[in-house]
């Protein structure tokens, strides 16, 4: 880039050496005759993203409810978007296994009561040293696994949920909610953990954040709010998508869901919490901020802006996190109120180049 000689002598001081860390003494004067233009910064404690979301349900606000065993559903005793408490019954359920797990069960019991009653026995009969050691050992040792035995049978019978009323066996919602899905005939036969029923609960709401590679990261706990639908949140955690775009799934978990429905999408505002040092009055090198994209200089192997201050111009090297063709986030120690070239700046780079 040429510069007239008359610009180069007189209307800015350079240095002779080391150039580019020095600052150049420019007037307004000269500033508006080579077209530069500075633009103030405003502080923020935090830095404001919009985002697509989508309107989940919490991963624990749902239950599926499935076959225990392999059996058939007689009848369904609730339907789609019907709400039902925990423990109602909800369909109907005829199996053949059901009634062996309860033989099981009995016989099982049966075991550990006489287990128990031998146990008591041969207990007084050790005391009393008529029996040796090693029988009441081998008592105990029955005792325990006629007791575990029977537990496991019980533990069974209830994972099943199912309860008998009657000459009927029904099956049990493990949760209160609203049912969301029925996925059973009345009739039909089912194998075993085949599902019948899902059960959700409608105001236990998250939402589901996709963020591009263009867009700065969010950190775990950082604001996340719904204006439109009086929504707000944190940010509970971050995965990347595995389909190579490196982009990132945030969750974010709702302290207050306001009117946000199941299934909707809306424009979240993600508010990025600055870095904040012991020294307010400096700003740490980590601290977000986002500034016109025009105003990204490329200088000797460095990325940054051309930063206005008492000494005069100088470069200020600042890290690049983000940008398009409008705005760029960026991290770095910029002072408050800072300054900075978003115009000419081709000019001042000709400048600290020499004029060459």
């Amino acid at each position: 880039m040429f510069f007239p000689q008359w610009l180069l002598a007189g209307a800015l001081a350079l240095p002779a050496a080391g150039m580019a860390a020095e600052a150049l003494s420019l007037s307004p004067e000269q500033a508006r005759t080579l077209g530069v233009r500075f633009q103030t910064l405003t502080a923020a404690a935090a830095l404001e993203l919009s985002a697509h979301a989508r309107v989940v349900l919490r991963p624990d606000a749902q239950a599926v409810i499935a076959a225990p065993y392999a059996g058939a559903v007689p009848r369904l005793l609730v339907a789609l978007g019907q709400s039902v408490r925990a423990g109602q019954a909800v369909a109907a359920f005829a199996s053949p296994q059901f009634y062996e797990a309860r033989r099981a069960l009995a016989e099982a019991e049966s075991q550990a009561r006489l287990a128990r009653q031998s146990l008591a026995r041969d207990q007084s009969l050790y005391d009393e040293g008529i029996i040796a050691a090693s029988r009441w050992q081998a008592t105990q040792a029955r005792a325990t696994e006629a007791t575990a035995m029977a537990q496991a049978r019980r533990a069974e019978l209830t994972a099943s949920g199912l309860q008998l009323a009657g000459n009927e066996t029904l099956l049990l919602a493990p949760r209160a909610g609203v049912v969301t899905e029925v996925l059973v005939q009345p009739g039909a036969r089912v194998e075993a953990s085949a599902p019948l029923l899902r059960v959700a609960d409608p105001k236990a709401l998250e939402l589901d954040l996709l963020l591009g590679r263009e867009v700065p990261l969010p950190r775990v706990g950082d604001r996340v709010q719904v204006s439109t639908r009086n929504a707000i949140g944190q940010v509970a955690g971050m995965a990347p998508v595995g389909d190579g775009s490196a982009g990132m799934r945030v969750r974010v978990a709702l302290s207050q869901t306001g009117a946000l429905r199941l299934g909707e999408s809306v424009t979240a505002t993600l508010q990025l919490a600055q870095d904040k040092a012991d020294n307010k009055a400096q700003p740490t090198a980590g601290e977000r901020q986002r500034i016109p994209a025009a105003a990204l200089v490329h200088w000797q192997g460095q990325t940054g802006v051309f930063l206005a201050t008492d000494q005069g111009v100088h470069f200020a090297p600042l890290a690049v996190e983000a940008s398009d063709e409008a705005t760029a986030v960026v991290r770095g120690a910029l002072p408050p109120q800072a300054r900075i070239a978003v115009t000419g700046i081709a000019a001042l780079k000709g400048l600290l180049a020499g004029g060459e």
